[in-house]
Order: C-alpha cells, then sequence, then structure tokens
C-alpha cells in the first residue's frame, strides 16, 4: 500500500471511533478480597470453538481474555466465596461438533451459562439447545444480527453487530475515495450479513459495488473469482471470512498481480490472524469493535493491560473481547439472586446497565445487544494494529 494512503488511513481514523459520551454509570464492582470458600462448587461457564486447527487463533486469545479477568476475580475470592471456571471443548469451526458440545456443557457438565461461542451459523444451531435448557449465552463470538433482532430470549450479545460495523467500514473506504470496489465471501449466514452491511454503507455514500463473488466455507474455492476480480481493476476489495480463509484469499490476490488495499473485519482482530498473512500483512484494514487494547486513557483497557502485565502476557484486540465477556459474565453473578440458577442468572443479565471501564453496556427484556463500538485499524510495518 503507498504511503500516501498509510497516512491518510491514520488521519481518518479518530473521528471514525464511536466511543459513548454519555455519563459514567458506576463501576463493576470488584469482588471481595478474600480465598474461595473450600469445598464451594464453582460457576461454571462452558464454551465451544476452534481451539486447535487452522481458525484457532482468534479463539485462543478470546479465552485469553476471559481467562484474564476470570484469574485475577478467583485471585480475590471468587464470587460469592465461588470460584468461576471456564470449561472449553473444541469443534474445530464444525457447526455439528458445535452442538455437540453445547449438549454436553449444558446437559452433562451442567454449566450455568455459556461464553464466547465462535462462529455465526454455529450460534444459530445451538439455539434451540440454550433455549431448551434456559441457559444464558453470554458474548457469543459473533456480530451476526440474527442474534440481535428480533431478540434472543437466551442470547446477551456483548460486540457490536457486524451489520452495524460493516455498515461503519464502508463509510471508510468511501472517505478514502474508494470508487470501485469488489467484495468476496464466505457464502453463509456470516458473509451475508456482512455483505448487507457493506452494501447498505456504501449505498449511502451514492457507491455500489463493481462485483460481488461468494466462495465455499470447506473449500475456500476463492481462487476462480479471482481472474474476473482482477479484470474489474478494483481500488479496494472487501474480503469477508474465517481468518484461514481470508489469508489464502490475500495470497492468492497477490500471486495473481492483484494489488488493491484489502479489508476486513473484526472476526479477524486477532495477532494470530496477522502472522497468517506473512510479507502480505501490511496495510490490511481490519475493522475493530473495541477499545484500543494500548490507550490509557480507556478504563477498561487500561485495567486489562495493568492485569496482562502481571502476568507478562501482551494484549490483543480478541484479548479485549473476551475480557469484556468476562466481565459482564462476573457482574451478573454477582447480582445473581437466590441459588443463582440459570433462570436466575438469566433476571440479573437482563438488568444489568453498567460501565464497563469507559464503554457502557446496558441489556433490558427488550434489547440484549450490548456495546456499540466501531473503530478502524491498518496493520502497520510492524506487523500490529495502527489505529
Amino acid at each position: 500500500m503507498k504511503l500516501q494512503l498509510l497516512a491518510l488511513v491514520t488521519a481518518l481514523l479518530s473521528p471514525l471511533i464511536a466511543v459513548s459520551a454519555e455519563p459514567a454509570k458506576p463501576s463493576v464492582a470488584s469482588a471481595a478480597a478474600s480465598a474461595p470458600k473450600a469445598g464451594a462448587t464453582p460457576f461454571r461457564i462452558g464454551n465451544s470453538g476452534p481451539s486447535s486447527g487452522p481458525n484457532s487463533a482468534s479463539m485462543l486469545e478470546l479465552l485469553e481474555g476471559a481467562n484474564l479477568y476470570f484469574d485475577w476475580v478467583n485471585s480475590q475470592g471468587g464470587i460469592k466465596g465461588r470460584r468461576i471456571e471456564l470449561l472449553q471443548r473444541d469443534d474445530n469451526f464444525e457447526v455439528p461438533r458445535t452442538v455437540k458440545n453445547v449438549e454436553k456443557l449444558v446437559d452433562e457438565d451442567k454449566v450455568d451459562a455459556l461464553l464466547l461461542v465462535r462462529g455465526t451459523p454455529h450460534n444459530e444451531a445451538i439455539l434451540p439447545v440454550i433455549d431448551r435448557a434456559g441457559v444464558p449465552l453470554i458474548g457469543p463470538s459473533t456480530g451476526a444480527m440474527i442474534l440481535h433482532k428480533p431478540i434472543k430470549k437466551n442470547v446477551f450479545n456483548v460486540r457490536t453487530a457486524y451489520r452495524s460495523e460493516a455498515t461503519k467500514l464502508a463509510h471508510f473506504l468511501a472517505l478514502l475515495g474508494k470508487q470501485r470496489i469488489s467484495m468476496i465471501h464466505v457464502d453463509d449466514s456470516f458473509g451475508d450479513d456482512v455483505a448487507q452491511g457493506i452494501v447498505a454503507g456504501l449505498a449511502e455514500r451514492q457507491v455500489t459495488p463493481i462485483g460481488v463473488y461468494k466462495f465455499d466455507r470447506k473449500t475456500v474455492d476463492i481462487a476462480k473469482a479471482i481472474p474476473e476480480v482482477k479484470k474489474a481493476n478494483p481500488d479496494a476489495i472487501v474480503l469477508i471470512g474465517a481468518g484461514a480463509a481470508v489469508a489464502a484469499g490475500i495470497e492468492a490476490l497477490r500471486k495473481q498481480g492483484v494489488t488493491a488495499p484489502v479489508a476486513t473485519v473484526s472476526n479477524n482482530a486477532s495477532t494470530g490472524f496477522i502472522k497468517s498473512l506473512g510479507g502480505n500483512a501490511l496495510g490490511v484494514m481490519v475493522s475493530q469493535v473495541f477499545p484500543d487494547e494500548r490507550l490509557g486513557d480507556v478504563p477498561l483497557a487500561r485495567e486489562a493491560s495493568r492485569l496482562a502485565k502481571m502476568k507478562n502476557m501482551q494484549l490483543t484486540p480478541a484479548m479485549m473481547e473476551g475480557f469484556a465477556a468476562a466481565k459482564v459474565t462476573t457482574e451478573a453473578l454477582r447480582r445473581c439472586a437466590g441459588t443463582c440458577s440459570r433462570a436466575d442468572l438469566h433476571r440479573a443479565l437482563e438488568s444489568l446497565d453498567l460501565d464497563l471501564g469507559g464503554v457502557r453496556l446496558a441489556y433490558s427484556p427488550t434489547d440484549h445487544s450490548g456495546i456499540e463500538f466501531t473503530d478502524l485499524s491498518i496493520i502497520d510495518k510492524n506487523g500490529q494494529f495502527r489505529r
């Protein structure tokens, strides 16, 4: 990417950050600084996601962020004298395995809630399971609109909806002067959702994609679309899919001489994704849905950074998502009444209105959408997300 584009990207980022300007709500309370009660039954939080294989990078960083916060809470005495345990089952990013994992987590492991389940079709597929069991699903790692509207009784979103994020990404590309935009996206509910947001956002700027191409999520047959993409001569390409697919797509584009800048969305906001790009990383644009982990003036980022330093860990955007979701879970458990059954936890979640640290989250019986935040980044020459 030309240096001029990099400079322009950097200059344009700040005005696009959607940080809440509302007065801060009372901060999340800390757990009591005492050891968890001996023999007390822990709160069990379940997760299914790809913790191994080519799509594991983001999942592992999400889990690191969640455990970073849970470990701190446990070191301070837990919640109501009980530890919080995060149980993870690997699904290799395969929908049937996600369903089986969640059935085991709910029926055998008796988890109190599910957290950060990864993938749009995966979360769609488990809706009947969580509805049957009445188990809350907190912070699904997808911004699928189907989980936001119409409201899903047992789903409590933390991250911004993909549709909103994609619309802002489209605005960003238009502000850069991009008029000939091609879009390549995975042919599933996730890809369709993001594509709708991109098309709508471009339309608001009087721009229409010059081409829209789909690829199979299993075979990742992106290469067959590239000759047509190259012939269209786009000045930007939006590439939507899992990290491994997007990395493979960018590699194929570059090998065939397509040099247009590439943009993707926040499901790929991990350092693992950057590493998978290798020499193609520079200039790739990635939308972000959590505050910059390096910003000391954002309390959420400052808190996460402090805890990460205590463990000699390097924060990433994906870790911020896990960290925020863990904070939401912890606060709901703290406010949970009675024996904190799944129904009790649901009631606590539905009444949450809190400041996570400069970022407000509020649920109600008619709104389970959580945070509204979108930022944009570009991968710099040092292999880092620059905002």
